[in-house]
């Protein structure tokens, strides 16, 4: 397919997406920095947006991609069945309905130039409660919608710039920590304002009617360069499959298949052969199936075309009703970042078949999530610790996968263990890489973590939601896999037991102890390929140990000096090769 992009001057058209880009980036900082919760305000699990008056994507910031596909599927839904006027401020929440999982709560603001509906203004963030039957609201085990948390459709929260505090009373009586929450939302409504201002600004300078015409030949150009680059790709029909450990109820593997068919510049993505729809909440909403897709194939282009509408046009997605990736009313959906990761993950293994040397390791591939309640023995006041994890990444023929970083989906921060500490009647004792957790290879995969957290409250309910226990991040071309996730509690009498991936209010008093190990990321190529110079730097700063050095890479350090013996190193290889 070939794109006819609008005639535009070169130079509005990189003007106009960079000021767009910068008005969300600034959005996106504002609700940071003005967000209550540490999950917002330290990790930034958050985004902003901008849409066009028929909910097209027209600038996102490098914010988290799985809600590239939510804020576009919610703004369209917007867009079609509301009727805005200045001033109103939309929430909603609701899963089926636009929205994502119960904690993401979007707000929306409409922009008019001269009367004249122009854009929306767009924020997403998860919340640190949203009520259900587990505090953080990511019970593992909840047997439909209804159990996960409170569910906003889309709603005006300010009507002509008349706030309807009803709507905040029925909100603040149905979560844990309603101070929180509503600080967050507040922050919300200050990013989707700026949102508004930036916009009228560039509208003022341009012309509305120019700019509209110049945001149409940015999401061309967009299309045109997507276009290109996958063009570039052989053609084919290929496909992979990943799985998650369980769906939280039953210990069953639950499979996730993507199909690909590639033709020229298109691209479609069939989950047929997926598990059906699954008991648990580890169900995929609409929005976040495409967000997921829509980020994976993007992974196969250039990162420096400009995120919008236009990216998404050659992608086509297919989802089996009844599926894990389609399900049917009132499946519980809120666990769908653990599948829509998975899915990411597994569309990148597919196009590993046509990339040759180029392939990639899975990495980390999902979120860990980590959740206690309780009462503050100083404050007296409840509280709910929320926060996630991610892992390694895997190696590609660049170089090693990130250590200790979040998957292809989130593009969060850790939370600092001083934010933790003064927040939360919680203590870290340990938080350190795992030596050898990334897989050995020409380039290693990255690190996972290991964390240890004591509990300091009298006594409260833990819930962890994470993955890849029993399917290790595999490598490629000869690489190895990265190691398993696992979690156990350690009772302050020092009793310990061994937890699954999933588990939902588990009790947990004064002194219990959490401990964590997240997955490594993939080896890319043989391990005895690595430069002995990278093995002898991953040596001294503890990435992997003497054992590993010898047997795994076959190169040889002289402990004593520490020093590495090259020669000793290139015999020791030629008799392995000749062997």
């Amino acid at each position: 397919m070939v794109v006819t992009v609008k005639k535009t001057d070169p130079v509005t058209l990189e003007v106009v997406s960079n000021y767009l880009v910068s008005a969300v980036r600034e959005m996106g900082a504002t609700l940071r920095r003005t967000a209550y919760s540490t999950i917002l305000r330290e990790s930034m699990d958050c985004s902003a947006a901008l849409f066009d008056a028929k909910g097209q994507l027209i600038a996102q910031a490098d914010h988290v991609p799985s809600h590239q596909g939510s804020l576009a599927f919610a703004a369209r839904r917007i867009a079609e069945t509301m009727t805005l006027d200045p001033e109103d401020v939309v929430i909603l929440n609701h899963p089926y309905e636009g929205g994502t999982h119960h904690p993401d709560i979007l707000i929306f603001k409409p922009i008019f130039v001269d009367g004249v509906l122009c854009a929306l203004s767009a924020a997403l963030g998860h919340h640190i409660d949203v009520g259900g039957r587990s505090p953080g609201s990511i019970s593992s085990d909840a047997r439909d919608v209804f159990e996960e948390g409170l569910i906003i459709p889309a709603l005006k929260l300010y009507r002509k710039g008349e706030l309807i505090p009803e709507i905040l009373q029925m909100i603040t009586a149905n979560i844990r920590v309603p101070e929180k929450t509503m600080g967050d939302i507040r922050a919300e409504i200050a990013a989707v304002t700026i949102g508004e201002s930036r916009y009228v600004e560039l509208a003022r300078k341009y012309g509305q009617l120019e700019l509209q015409a110049t945001i149409e030949a940015c999401l061309d150009n967009s299309e045109q360069l997507m276009r290109e680059d996958l063009a570039r790709l052989p053609d084919g029909s290929f496909s992979a499959t990943g799985h998650l450990d369980s769906d939280g109820i039953s210990e069953t593997p639950v499979p996730v298949t993507v199909n690909i068919t590639k033709k020229g510049s298109d691209v479609i993505v069939d989950f047929s052969g997926s598990s059906p729809q699954v008991e648990g909440p580890f169900n995929c909403s609409l929005s976040s199936v495409y967000s997921a897709v829509y980020a994976g194939v993007r992974y196969m282009v250039s990162p420096s075309i400009m995120q919008n509408e236009g990216c998404y046009r050659p992608i086509q997605v297919v989802r089996p009703e009844g599926t894990i990736v389609n399900p049917r009313r009132p499946a519980p959906i809120s666990g769908r970042f653990t599948t829509l990761e998975r899915i990411a993950d597994t569309i990148v293994l597919a196009f590993n078949s046509i990339r040759g040397d180029d392939q990639v390791a899975s990495g980390v591939a999902c979120v860990c999530s980590f959740a206690v309640d309780g009462v503050d023995n100083q404050s007296g006041r409840p509280f709910v610790c929320f926060e996630i994890f991610g892992g390694g990444w895997g190696a590609t023929e660049k170089g090693d996968g990130l250590d200790a970083s979040f998957g292809l989906m989130a593009n969060c921060y850790d939370t600092p263990i001083e934010a933790v500490e003064m927040e939360y009647p919680l203590r870290v004792e340990n938080y350190n890489l795992i030596a050898d957790s990334g897989g050995a290879g020409k380039y290693r995969g990255g690190l996972g973590f290991y964390r240890n957290t004591r509990y300091l409250a009298e006594q409260g309910r833990y819930t962890n939601r994470s993955e890849t226990s029993r399917f290790p991040p595999p490598g490629v071309l000869g690489g190895e896999a990265g190691t398993p996730s696992s979690q156990r509690l350690i009772r302050a009498g020092g009793e310990l037991e061994p937890l699954p991936s999933k588990i939902t209010n588990l009790t947990i008093r004064s002194g219990d102890r959490i401990e964590m190990a997240q997955p490594g990321g993939g080896g890319y190529g043989r391990a005895r390929d690595r430069d002995p110079e990278l093995v002898f730097s991953d040596w001294l700063d503890g990435k992997v140990n003497s054992r590993a050095v010898m047997d795994v890479y076959a190169v040889v350090i002289d402990t004593d000096s520490s020093e590495l013996d090259l020669e000793a190193t290139r015999k020791l290889r030629s008799s392995l090769r000749d062997g």
